[in-house]
């Protein structure tokens, strides 16, 4: 069973008053490490290499310590850490040993983190489950025997399990929330281009942003402001509640709420009351229908996009060059047979690529225009409809007794904001009565993530979310 790490405000404290050395951490790290190597979180572990970092840090000059000083963060492994492999979680890439690092890992350590290690993910991150034929299935530490979720399965793993206070993912339709919520975690994908993306394996310039997985709001929080590529809002909108009277008011889109697992249905129907006893407005409104929205926008985007990228990232790499090579020996089925097609030609054709594009348009068009006819802060609807599956689950899943596509059925609701570009955060709702975590979203307007913290802050401590701390936010020193 998973134990929780400290989180970062702790940790940095702890180390900041001399309570507990870097390298007795990163020691203590380690060995929770080999005590949960059976979830298979990480596909590179360098315990050498940590360490020594570990030492260095305990070395430092106390006054030039920084807020991540010596504390170890997990690491998606398609982002760069530079003499650390980059596999992307695909056979073509087992070599790959970039020489530098992502932007967005240079800024985390530059604030003084350690790389902890890179986590295992769905091959080229194109699948929800963490299952992989070439380094292996995530486990969900949580709840053995069912998925992790993914793509940023090895990130969330790690951060559910005690091993790392939080992490790094990426996501494309759901890739960090989708995990986040099956794990009990905290999952956000910021406004898209917030975060830098240069050292990063994408599969959409469209649709991937590097987000953050953790235990605790408030650390999301403190990352959000050391990765932002620029932290402050570029729009004014609203830092308290559009209501007069201080509520907050929440749309509830009609297609996210339907065809819910009862078990999903019963744990956010008691957060609603929850939010209705706290004095919030919930306001059910109609959106695009979710099939014709993964159909005509979600999907055909990032296949069009995805062989372009692979060709853009592979120029700087020494051991694969040709983005048909790397498609070649794929090892996992389910993202052979996605991407296999792309070797004969494009799959998504220019006309249908613009007609998905303006699609994005309009749904965002009309999500920003109920906002304002209602005067409401956000959308709210469960992060998937459906709890984590089992561990063996194929192709397909039950959904209300029917077969339905496992990609299709947990990116359902999480598609809606990366389709559009907003920042969206899964936080945890609660549990089934079998322990499975069950998450909630929200969703904002384009360059309002701080914005959306402070209002996933007033929401978790509303449903006494296990991300919220009873006392309000944890502090982190500047």
């Amino acid at each position: 069973m998973s134990r929780p790490a400290r989180s970062l405000a702790l940790t940095a404290r702890l180390l900041r008053e001399g309570r507990l050395s870097c390298e007795e951490h990163a020691r203590d790290i380690l060995d929770r490490c080999a005590e949960h190597a059976s979830c298979n979180a990480f596909v590179t572990l360098d315990a050498d290499r940590l360490l020594t970092a570990a030492r260095a840090a305990d070395r430092a000059d106390p006054a030039a310590r920084r807020p991540l000083h010596g504390i170890p963060l997990a690491v998606k492994d398609n982002i760069d850490v530079a003499l650390l492999p980059t596999t992307a979680g695909t056979p073509a890439l087992s070599r790959h040993r970039p020489g530098r690092s992502a932007e967005v890992w240079r800024r985390l350590a530059g604030a003084g983190a350690l790389a902890l290690g890179k986590t295992g993910m769905h091959e080229l991150a194109y699948g929800v489950t963490g299952q992989n034929a070439a380094f292996g299935t995530v486990g969900n530490p949580v709840v053995p025997g069912h998925i992790c979720g993914g793509s940023s399965s090895g990130t969330a793993a790690a951060v559910a399990a005690g091993l790392a206070p939080a992490g790094l993912g990426t996501d494309t339709g759901g890739s960090v929330r989708i995990p986040a919520a099956l794990c009990g975690l905290v999952g956000m994908r910021p406004t898209t281009g917030r975060y830098p993306a240069a050292g990063v394996l994408r599969i959409s310039r469209t649709r991937d942003t590097v987000g953050v997985v953790a235990t605790d709001l408030a650390d999301v929080a403190f990352l959000d402001g050391l990765l932002a590529a620029d932290p402050a809002e570029r729009y004014a909108y609203p830092r308290a509640p559009l209501l007069p009277d201080g509520r907050i008011r929440l749309l509830l889109p009609g297609p996210a709420w339907t065809g819910l697992d009862p078990r999903v249905a019963a744990v956010t129907a008691g957060c609603l009351r929850e939010l209705r006893s706290a004095g919030a407005d919930l306001v059910q409104v109609d959106l695009p229908d979710s099939a014709d929205l993964l159909g005509e926008a979600a999907l055909p985007v990032p296949l069009h996009e995805t062989w372009h990228e692979l060709a853009f990232y592979l120029a700087r790499c020494e051991t694969c060059r040709d983005p048909g090579e790397l498609i070649r020996r794929i090892a996992s089925p389910d993202v052979a047979d996605v991407l296999a097609p792309l070797l004969h030609g494009p799959v998504v054709p220019a006309e249908r690529y613009r007609h998905a594009l303006r699609v994005q348009d309009d749904l965002a068009d009309a999500a920003a225009g109920l906002l304002r006819e209602h005067r409401a802060d956000a959308f709210l609807s469960p992060t998937t409809i459906l709890p984590a599956a089992p561990a063996d689950v194929g192709a397909e899943v039950s959904v209300l007794d029917r077969p339905e596509p496992v990609f299709l059925s947990y990116i359902r609701n999480t598609a809606f904001a990366a389709v559009m570009g907003w920042p969206s955060i899964s936080l945890p709702a609660g549990t089934t009565p079998e322990g499975l975590p069950v998450g909630l979203l929200l969703d904002t307007p384009p360059h309002t993530d701080r914005f959306l913290l402070a209002l996933a802050a007033r929401c978790a401590r509303t449903w006494r979310s296990s991300a919220e701390p009873a006392g309000g936010p944890a502090h982190h020193d500047p």
